[in-house]
């Protein structure tokens, strides 16, 4: 019988309550076992009815335990705190000595704020095995969570430390660095994700941090590389800021042109538009893209604020010449 109709099977048995429960628990719990540790395919909800047959079965003890980790997991997703936390607790009773059981019940703790115990049982984790890179970046998360980010970009580090290669625990740290305001230090991570992962995204991440500097030729460089894998949108917007705020009006226009043949409700990228008409001295196109963007989306202050500038300027422009020129119903002004 093969790994995908056993698998059917254990869902059919859940299905289907009148069937013998020791019999599908004689029958299907190495094979339930083995689909709760591995199988990430599957609906949560059908994951969790899988994992409860190894949890109630016979299956050895490390099985068991897994299986209540994966479930604490499952249910963290579901957000099923306190479910999360009592698998925690008893894959802890199980086995004292997992690392794994319980930085499973520090997540489910510190998803339920309760951060003081969260830190107590990533500390006992990492004390069981302090070089294990996930067990740092968990306590990290739960840190930054807590807005004590110098303290989450020291565990992130060491994360970093142990395992160089995790993408994940980079951009972390970069997100804990930009919070401590060393936006060098995220631009180094990110280009070290770049190197490890050379996607649009990041190449996009790490222009914004470019532009986020005033460093606008690098940052079109990194949007030229992110818009030649991937002609997205938002990286034609991006790149359009740039030129826009290096005074490179028509080609921003360009850019934000663009976005909008590929995603014609793009609010912003009319009224960033509308920027670069009005800076390069166009107020009527500029009006019209501010209120193109105000028509999609009305509650988009900047381009409100944008509109309203505009108007007040171009009634200023026309004072002069209602002095001179008065209109039929200046009386009733």
């Amino acid at each position: 019988m093969g790994h995908s109709f056993r698998t059917l099977v254990l869902c059919a048995a859940l299905a289907a309550p009148s069937l013998p429960y020791a019999a599908v628990r004689a029958q299907g719990a190495a094979e339930a076992a083995a689909t709760c540790a591995n199988d990430d395919t599957l609906p949560p909800e059908q994951m969790l009815g899988i994992c409860g047959l190894v949890i109630g079965s016979t299956a050895a003890l490390p099985d068991r335990v897994h299986a209540l980790i994966v479930r604490a997991g499952l249910q963290l997703r579901l957000e099923q705190v306190d479910l999360a936390v009592a698998d925690g607790d008893l894959a802890i009773q199980l086995d004292p000595l997992s690392a794994a059981a319980l930085e499973a019940r520090g997540k489910a703790l510190a998803a339920g704020k309760k951060f003081d115990r969260a830190l107590d049982d990533f500390d006992r984790a990492i004390k069981l095995r302090p070089n294990e890179a996930q067990l740092f970046a968990s306590r990290a998360a739960t840190f930054a969570s807590m807005h004590e980010n110098r303290l989450a970009v020291r565990d992130y580090t060491e994360a970093v430390r142990l395992d160089p290669n995790r993408v994940q625990s980079l951009l972390d740290r970069a997100a804990s660095y930009a919070k401590v305001k060393r936006f060098d230090l995220v631009i180094d991570d990110q280009s070290d994700i770049i190197r490890l992962e050379p996607t649009a995204e990041h190449y996009d991440a790490r222009g914004q941090s470019y532009a986020r500097n005033n460093a606008y030729t690098r940052a079109i460089a990194d949007f030229d590389a992110a818009i030649r894998l991937e002609p997205k949108a938002s990286y034609f917007v991006n790149r359009g800021n740039s030129f826009s705020l290096s005074g490179a009006y028509d080609r921003a226009i360009t850019d934000y042109t663009t976005a909008l043949q590929l995603q014609p409700e793009l609010a912003m990228a009319y009224n960033n538009r509308g920027v670069a008409w009005r800076d390069k001295g166009d107020p009527a196109r500029a009006l019209a893209d501010f209120d193109a963007a105000v028509q999609i989306d009305s509650t988009l202050d900047i381009a409100l604020r944008h509109r309203k500038q505009l108007e007040k300027y171009r009634v200023a422009a026309r004072k002069p010449a209602i002095g001179l020129h008065p209109s039929a119903d200046a009386s009733t002004r």
